[in-house]
């Protein structure tokens, strides 16, 4: 027997010891959802119709939960994978692990242990747990070409990446994988990495997530005060606050957040506490480097012209251009580094 025939996708996993089921896990808070519909039905319209789809936009404006949420959506119409990205390593694994209970992984008979090859024979499948060490021993690359084995003859298999930035031997695997199942990925808006725009070439439709706009913010801080019932002054001020997150984030999700996530720090919130919300998020910062370089050409030019015509003038001026292009350059760096 050379490979076991498609595993059994329904097979289900023995239950856990009884002392693990007694202790009950914190269930972590949902994160409230507002806005994104027409978002949401755009990237779902192009993954039903066949297309790959790149969802690009700024840090910390909710790619990660928007596909979060695209996922939930086509969850009954579509195998749903969405590996972890950490390490080229965990994500042949995850993948593995995800294909395996979703539409079965075909693995060769020299994976299965011993002691559990009859019942693979005689019953056509084998649970995941019983091959996952030796398939963990394998080459990230074999790992991965039993799963694209396993989704050749496949056309509704989405591959959701949270984020594509990726080292390059991520990004070529990603390229391999892309030949055999769609790609539903997210990226910044300022990612250049080479790796990553060859990769570019196998999505279909882009869809650029912008800023919420202030009255869907504001919906967002209302619903959130009703599960997190703050102190306030007055209701002035309550109605401030709401202002406030809508204007301070500038619709920026991961500012909205950080900005509510430090209201329930405070014992009240005053009008200092008003004063006090920002978040880095929500800080956009001015791309100088166009203007460095013109202003850079126009000195040199400057110089070079007051040679050749002898003006002294002219030379002393292009000089105290360099030293203001120099503090340019400067700050210029300095901008670069915080961002």
């Amino acid at each position: 027997m050379s490979a076991t025939p498609e595993l059994d996708r329904n097979h289900t996993e023995a239950p856990a010891d009884t002392d693990a089921r007694s202790t009950p896990e914190p269930i972590a808070e949902e994160r409230i959802f507002v806005g994104r519909r027409l978002e949401i039905s755009q990237i779902t319209s192009a993954l039903l119709k066949g297309s790959s789809v790149i969802v690009k936009g700024r840090a910390g404006i909710g790619k990660r939960t928007l596909l979060g949420k695209v996922r939930e959506e086509l969850a009954t119409q579509r195998v749903c994978l969405a590996p972890s990205m950490s390490t080229v390593k965990q994500m042949a694994a995850d993948l593995a692990e995800q294909v395996h209970e979703a539409i079965g992984l075909q693995v060769p008979e020299r994976l299965i242990p011993p002691r559990f090859r009859a019942m693979a024979e005689r019953t056509g499948a084998v649970p995941f747990r019983h091959i996952k060490r030796n398939l963990s021993r394998e080459p990230v690359a074999d790992q991965l070409a039993l799963v694209m084995q396993s989704l050749k003859k496949r056309d509704d298999v989405i591959l959701f990446v949270e984020a594509l930035e990726v080292p390059p031997t991520q990004a070529d695997f990603l390229a391999q994988i892309a030949e055999h199942c769609q790609l539903c990925a997210a990226m910044d808006s300022d990612n250049r990495r080479v790796r990553i725009q060859r990769l570019l070439w196998k999505f279909q439709a882009t869809v650029e997530i912008k800023p919420l706009v202030s009255p869907v913010v504001r919906e967002w801080v209302e619903l959130w005060l009703e599960r997190h019932p703050l102190a306030f002054e007055s209701n002035r001020i309550r109605k401030a606050f709401i202002r406030g997150v809508a204007r301070d984030s500038n619709g920026v999700p991961a500012a909205v957040q950080g900005i509510l996530d430090f209201a329930l720090t405070e014992h009240a919130v005053t009008r200092s506490t008003l004063r006090e919300m920002e978040h880095d998020a929500a800080i956009y910062y001015l791309d100088m480097t166009p203007i460095l370089v013109i202003v850079s050409v126009g000195f040199m030019a400057l110089r070079y012209i007051s040679r050749g015509m002898g003006m002294k003038e002219m030379m002393v001026m292009a000089g105290v251009g360099t030293s203001m292009f120099y503090l340019l350059l400067y700050f210029g760096r300095m901008m670069q580094k915080r961002r």
